[in-house]
């Protein structure tokens, strides 16, 4: 499937509209600056995420934002904001609160020069935390302006975020500290001299599957409709062409050999290999796909994909543009629910929707998304939530 801009995608028969019901609102918790949020609903009930660059201490029972500048000349604070940490979604709807459960320190650095958590999954307890740009920065695969994503590994918590295995903190930090120039916010050495720094590569090298968003089944993975867990992919951080479908079995999540990826045929029938090189993309839509969200409605046996585009690469001057996918299979074909040119307001500039499952009522098909705000302004650079319905026919 293969397309120039959503609007050209075949509209869907099966969901026929999607509606806001409600305007949005801003964080209600002061001080909460991050974006990116991948999030599930794990097995003690909580809602989990990881936010990406969270710009903000926890000082005295408060939180408050911190500048880069700041954070420069505090060695006590820079390894415990940018990059990514574990949060915990409390309450619902307009009320949530936010926790933070890991600043996870070594995993650090500003957007693309440091992690950025691309996907979050529950699995039979387990938290399993997809994070991204994990060599440092490098050129995106389509766009010279655009962030990019690539170098992805899956890490795992049996403890609902406060501990994380394989423990690949420190030798980011150490790799960090010796060639990342902090107050000019740029690697002193070239890409490939990162890659396999210290005989360490990420599970999935490269962009092609660089950004895993796990495909959300219910609270822990309880609606799942086989033994396996799914990821989504696409080929940059904002405005990629290629989406990419892969699966592994839900006992090895973490074994990269275990993985395949979705070649689709052109009688609609899938087969899979477990090459990454050789794999393809399920759907091909140039310049509108960022990082990814895709949730499963039992209800109904549909898939409902998510993405973005930003109006300029990696640019939140022009605004952004929301995409809603449906179809049978994760690997398609896809088919647009809908479709908004102008999403929210430039001011805002909106990316990165999640839909947190536990605020989904699975009857109604009406929910909750919750999504970014534009990182060059302290009062929209946090999380916003805005409640949604879907129509079916």
């Amino acid at each position: 499937m293969e397309y120039k801009h959503p609007l050209e995608i075949p509209k869907s028969t099966a969901i026929t509209g999607f509606e806001w019901t409600a305007d949005r609102q801003a964080c209600p918790v002061p001080g909460i600056h991050n974006d990116t949020h991948p999030m599930t609903w794990a097995a003690d009930d909580g809602m989990y995420l990881s936010a990406g660059d969270p710009n903000y201490i926890c000082e005295n029972g408060r939180c408050r934002h911190i500048s880069w500048q700041e954070a420069f000349k505090r060695p006590d604070v820079y390894p415990h904001m940018g990059g990514l940490d574990v949060e915990k979604l409390t309450g619902h709807g307009f009320d949530f609160g936010v926790e933070q459960v890991n600043t996870m320190p070594g995993l650090m650095g500003p957007g693309g020069n440091g992690a950025k958590p691309s996907g979050m999954v529950s699995v039979n307890g387990s938290l399993y935390l997809a994070a991204q740009n994990l060599l440092g920065r490098k050129p995106a695969a389509h766009s010279t302006k655009s962030q990019h994503g690539s170098d992805a590994t899956v890490l795992r918590s049996d403890d609902f975020g406060k501990t994380w295995t394989p423990d690949i903190q420190t030798g980011l930090a150490e790799m960090e500290a010796e060639f990342y120039d902090r107050p000019t916010m740029r690697w002193l050495n070239p890409p490939e001299a990162r890659a396999g720094w210290k005989g360490w590569q990420p599970m999935f090298p490269g962009w092609k599957f660089g950004g895993p968003s796990f495909v959300q089944f219910g609270r822990d993975n309880a609606d799942s409709v086989d033994a396996y867990v799914y990821a989504i992919s696409g080929d940059q951080w904002d405005n990629g062409s290629q989406l990419r479908l892969s699966r592994v079995p839900q006992d090895q999540i973490q074994e990269v050999k275990a993985w395949e990826w979705a070649d689709v045929h052109s009688n609609g029938e899938v087969t899979w290999t477990g090459t990454l090189d050789e794999s393809k993309p399920v759907l091909n839509l140039h310049g509108h796909l960022g990082l990814p969200e895709m949730i499963y409605l039992p209800r109904i046996g549909r898939y409902l994909l998510l993405t973005w585009g930003l109006h300029e690469d990696f640019q939140v001057r022009a605004g952004s543009e929301l995409t809603i996918l449906e179809s049978e299979q994760p690997w398609g074909p896809f088919r647009l629910v809908y479709y908004q040119e102008l999403w929210d307001t430039i001011e805002v500039c909106p990316y990165c929707p999640r839909v947190p499952m536990k605020w989904f009522d699975a009857d109604s098909l009406s929910g909750w998304l919750i999504h970014s705000g534009n990182w060059h302004t302290v009062e929209h650079y946090t999380m916003h939530i805005r409640p949604f319905q879907l129509i079916v026919s």
